[in-house]
């Protein structure tokens, strides 16, 4: 059937008007109030794909089939079941998990923090965590501290080994290896877009900086406003669809749409948020690399996360992956890859992530440039496709539509990730409790830390009352499997270690490589390789310093 459609336009087939929605799942982040939305909504659990009876069956019963050509796929309450199941609805692309073994996250489930109470921002009435996992209309929420899990639950369409759309995470996907790029010098921060994509040269992105785009604080002709029929953003899902309309003159496919965006006004001046951005990036790391941009996350990183099931992107027709919001992966992945970026980039040893990367991400963007784009997000930035708070603890997030979550709190040691599929897309729907609640469970995991030792590296700032040399790497980090290792100044060393309420105990045979290093250095390091099993008790004192003390009074103090 073909009929004519207020938005989508004249002439849309039931077929690509589904597959426009697919389209725009992931580009609704700010959609915000504009959007017309229900007044009452039926629970979390009203709403399970389960107790609706979706797509249970041999075939499931007519009225409770959902197909890849149905116009409301994605919406509500078929959106409960659908965002586990797009690959069962679009055409998409694997990230290959590689051959590497799994990585497993050990369990210390916290029995408490389901029931963890906190009040809403702006008021009302008190609520657990379990609660606030309804109330959002969750399908999956993991809490990782120290690495460990603390706190995980399942609902809804989703199960341990099931894949979820992540919306808009994909954009910081998209921005982290942006910046791994830049890094390497593979990609030039301050090069024109213009100049590494040719096709792009004379669109409003030409004379935009690598920079721009990566913090979207480009000046663009383009219409995110999903109020208005005919805002751009309808074009640019009509060009991704899976199943262009055949005949017209519109463009066909992500980059042939970018080609034709214009600018408006100038570049550099205020952040912009457009998922355009985010493609346009897929492009250039594509351009760059010689590869799409689900080879290169493969490569670089899903392969070697220790992931636990090989992830993927959706596509337009021509197979480009949608690098602004169709990636698709486990909660434990997901997890994994947040844990990666609180250990710096570092995973057992290997650094895979530039640490220069990662300082980018965490570091966050201008305050001033975000405030002008009116979000109701205080103090917040946005840096390298990634949403920074700027609160006391340097929480960084990735956010998508629908409730989409990797929450990283550098101060607490922590990673969440929230899978959820809420009936309104914009997070403004969720804020309210969803950011209280991450600070709270963040406060309890501090104040009541069983193995304080564990987690982010610990960087040595003094060795009994000596100091330490400066720009000299001196460090200690506690595994939860009893192995210490560290910097000893110029060498790595490796033992063992046990640690129970405040007391310590570090095994005298410790190995070290054997570099050569400067006088000075190589006398640091015996002053520490001595002091270490000598060690016998610990305490965090009121700055959040670790102090490390033996029987005799010596003590080597660090800090996160």
């Amino acid at each position: 059937m073909v009929y004519d459609h207020p938005i989508l336009g004249p002439g849309v087939s039931a077929v690509n008007k589904m597959l426009v929605v697919l389209a725009l799942v992931g580009m609704l982040d700010l959609a915000g109030a504009a959007m017309a939305q229900p007044v009452s909504l039926p629970s979390a659990a009203a709403s399970d794909p389960l107790a609706l009876g979706w797509m249970q069956g041999f075939p499931p019963p007519a009225d409770r089939l959902i197909r890849g050509t149905d116009a409301d796929a994605f919406s509500f309450p078929k959106l409960r079941w659908s965002a586990c199941h797009v690959r069962q609805l679009m055409p998409t692309v694997a990230v290959g998990r590689g051959d590497e073994a799994v990585r497993e996250l050990p369990l210390a489930l916290d029995a408490a923090l389901g029931g963890l109470r906190f009040i809403p921002q702006g008021g009302g009435a008190p609520m657990s965590l379990d609660e606030a996992f309804d109330a959002t209309y969750g399908d999956g929420l993991l809490v990782l501290h120290h690495g460990r899990i603390v706190y995980e639950r399942y609902a809804g369409c989703l199960g341990r080994d099931g894949l979820h759309a992540t919306m808009s995470i994909t954009k910081s996907l998209t921005g982290l290896l942006g910046e791994m790029l830049i890094v390497e010098g593979v990609l030039d921060e301050g090069a024109l877009v213009g100049d590494l994509i040719p096709e792009l040269r004379n669109s409003g992105f030409g004379d935009a900086s690598v920079r721009q785009v990566l913090d979207m604080s480009t000046a663009l002709d383009f219409s995110e406003d999903y109020s208005n029929p005919k805002a751009d953003i309808w074009a640019y899902a009509r060009a991704g669809s899976a199943l262009p309309a055949a005949g017209g003159k519109a463009p066909i496919g992500y980059l042939a749409y970018l080609q034709g965006v214009k600018k408006k006004g100038e570049h550099g001046e205020a952040f912009a948020y457009r998922t355009v951005n985010s493609d346009v990036l897929g492009w250039l790391i594509a351009r760059s690399t010689g590869k799409p941009v689900n080879e290169v996350l493969a490569e670089r990183i899903w392969s070697r996360l220790g992931a636990e099931r090989e992830a993927f992107y959706t596509v337009d027709s021509l197979g480009t992956p949608y690098a602004g919001g169709g990636f698709n992966a486990t909660l434990r992945d997901l997890g994994r890859l947040g844990q990666l970026l609180l250990d710096g980039g570092q995973l057992d040893g290997r650094q895979l992530i530039p640490p220069e990367a990662v300082a980018r991400l965490t570091l966050g963007g201008d305050r001033g440039q975000f405030a002008r784009a009116g979000l109701q997000l205080p103090g917040w930035s946005y840096a390298a496709m990634w949403w920074h708070t700027h609160d006391a603890h340097r929480a960084y997030t990735a956010r998508g539509v629908h409730g989409q979550t990797i929450w990283i709190d550098p101060q607490a040691d922590m990673v969440i990730v929230r899978l959820a599929s809420h009936p309104q897309a914009a997070n403004a729907a969720n804020d309210a409790i969803s950011l209280a609640v991450w600070r709270a469970v963040a406060d309890h995991l501090l104040a009541h830390d069983p193995a304080p030792l564990l987690g982010r590296e610990w960087v040595v700032e003094d060795i009994a009352g000596g100091g330490v040399i400066d720009n000299s790497r001196t460090s200690l980090h506690f595994s939860a499997d009893g192995r210490l290792s560290g910097s000893a100044s110029c060498n790595r060393f490796i033992g063992r270690y046990e640690a129970r309420d405040g007391t310590l105990h570090i095994d005298g045979q410790l190995g070290s490589t054997m570099m050569m290093c400067p006088e000075a250095l190589m006398n640091q390091e015996r002053r520490l390789l001595d002091l270490l099993p000598r060690l016998d008790r610990y305490r965090i004192d009121d700055t959040g310093a670790l102090v490390l003390g033996t029987p005799d009074g010596d003590a080597v103090k660090a800090r996160r």
